[in-house]
C-alpha cells in the first residue's frame, strides 16, 4: 500500500509541475508578437481583377432568316472584355465568323472583327462583386471570302449589362433576360 501511495504522489507531482509550466508559458507567451492585422477586404474592382483582367464569352447560333439576301446563317461569336486596374473604360474585342446562305443557294464565309471602347462601373451587389458594362452600338466591317454579299458592315446594338462574380465566372444578372457568362481569358 505504501508503494502505491508514493507512486501516486509522484504522478500527482509530475502533473502539477507540467500544469504549472504550461500555465507559465501561456502567461508569458504572446507578449513578444503583436496580433496579426485583420485581412484587408478587397473592393469589387480588385476582387474581379484578381480572378482575371480579360473575360471571354463564345456563342454559336444558327437559323433560317427570312430576308431578301439571307436565307440561313450560322454564326460563331467571341467577345472578350479587357479590364484595366483603376480605369472606368474597357475594350470589348469582337470576333465573329459567319456562314451565310443566300436564297439562291450561294454561300458566303465572312468575318467581322473590331474593338469597341466601353465604360464600366464596379460595385458590391448583394455581397457579390459586380461590374456594370455599357457598350455603345457599333458598325464593324465585314470581310467575305466570296464576292457578291451586299452588306459590307455588321451593326451591333448597344449593350447595358451587369455581371456578378460567382466563382471564377462573371454571370449576367441584369437584365434578367440576358443569358451570358464570361470566363477568365488571361
Amino acid at each position: 500500500m505504501g508503494q502505491r501511495t508514493k507512486l501516486g504522489r509522484r504522478i500527482v507531482g509530475f502533473l502539477a509541475i507540467g500544469l504549472l509550466s504550461g500555465l507559465g508559458s501561456i502567461a508569458c507567451g504572446g507578449k513578444d508578437k503583436p496580433p496579426p492585422p485583420p485581412p484587408e477586404k478587397l473592393g469589387p474592382e480588385e476582387r474581379i481583377l484578381s480572378v482575371g483582367k480579360a473575360w471571354r464569352e463564345m456563342t454559336q447560333t444558327e437559323g433560317f432568316v427570312n430576308q431578301p439576301d439571307v436565307a440561313f446563317i450560322r454564326v460563331t461569336d467571341q467577345f472578350t472584355l479587357h479590364l484595366k486596374p483603376g480605369s472606368r473604360t474597357a475594350l470589348v474585342d469582337i470576333d465573329r465568323n459567319e456562314l451565310i446562305r443566300a436564297p439562291d443557294g450561294r454561300e458566303f464565309h465572312c468575318k467581322v472583327e473590331g474593338a469597341v471602347r466601353s465604360s464600366v462601373k464596379y460595385a458590391w451587389r448583394m455581397e457579390e462583386a459586380s461590374v456594370s458594362l455599357y457598350m455603345p452600338g457599333a458598325s464593324l466591317p465585314r470581310k467575305c471570302r466570296e464576292r457578291g454579299f451586299t452588306r459590307a458592315f455588321k451593326q451591333f446594338p448597344g449593350l447595358t449589362a451587369t455581371y456578378a462574380l460567382r466563382g471564377d465566372q462573371l454571370i449576367a444578372i441584369d437584365p434578367v433576360t440576358l443569358r451570358s457568362s464570361l470566363l477568365p481569358a488571361d
